[in-house]
């Protein structure tokens, strides 16, 4: 900010980060606006955005670590929300959130297993591009 004091600029940065903390909550960009302080939902956003980069520039790829992990604890903490109802229950709904969760977190931590593709035709032409065939003998 120019032209602010350091304390104007400390308290933006503090707003900043009270609207990035209300983000990884799971506040959309109106209640971050409303409880911060933003005039609307695109300002929210704004400065999320550049906490954000300031994170990233200041701690480099921890951060996304870190915004890894948040993101397993929701799904960790959703999942175990609707696991009773899945189980004891047979509930249809409960049991797909259940799924989706443990889908999910596979993502974000890398447990999916590589799709294995297979070809099952034959290869009955070669086209060598870019090489004289003269070369290669």
């Amino acid at each position: 900010m120019r032209g602010s004091s350091p304390r104007q600029q400390r308290t933006a940065a503090e707003r900043r980060e009270q609207a990035f903390a209300l983000q990884l909550a799971g506040a959309d960009l109106r209640t971050i606006a409303k409880s911060v302080g933003y005039a609307n939902a695109a300002a929210a956003k704004a400065a999320i955005d550049r906490a954000i980069e300031e994170s990233i520039t200041r701690e480099h790829l921890d951060n996304i670590d870190q915004l890894r992990r948040i993101e397993v604890m929701r799904l960790d903490r959703l999942q175990a929300a609707f696991w009773p109802k899945a189980l004891k229950d047979r509930d249809k709904k409960a049991a797909d959130i259940v799924l989706k969760c443990i889908s999910g977190r596979d993502r974000l931590q890398g447990l999916a297993a590589p799709v294995k593709v297979e070809h099952s035709g034959e290869v009955t032409e070669y086209h060598i591009v870019g090489v004289d065939p003269e070369d290669l003998v």
